[in-house]
């Protein structure tokens, strides 16, 4: 009992500290760093290419579903 307590004590302050500090925090760095990695990978060109297709694509999406309600 005593040991599935001090489980639970420090289980949860740990989920919680992941949930709204470390994963927003962790968000921020990885999701621009990914970008900038596929910048150089695809050349700025396709890389410019792809990120208007994928623009469009959600947009598109986007008034599809405003269309359909």
């Amino acid at each position: 009992m005593l040991q599935r307590l001090i489980g639970y004590l420090l289980f949860i302050p740990f989920i919680v500290f992941y949930s709204y500090v470390l994963g927003p925090a962790l968000k921020v760095v990885l999701v621009p760093g990914g970008l900038v990695i596929l910048f150089f990978i695809l050349g700025p060109d396709a890389f410019f290419h792809h990120w208007r297709k994928a623009k469009g694509i959600t947009e598109a999406q986007a008034q599809n579903s405003i269309h359909q309600s």
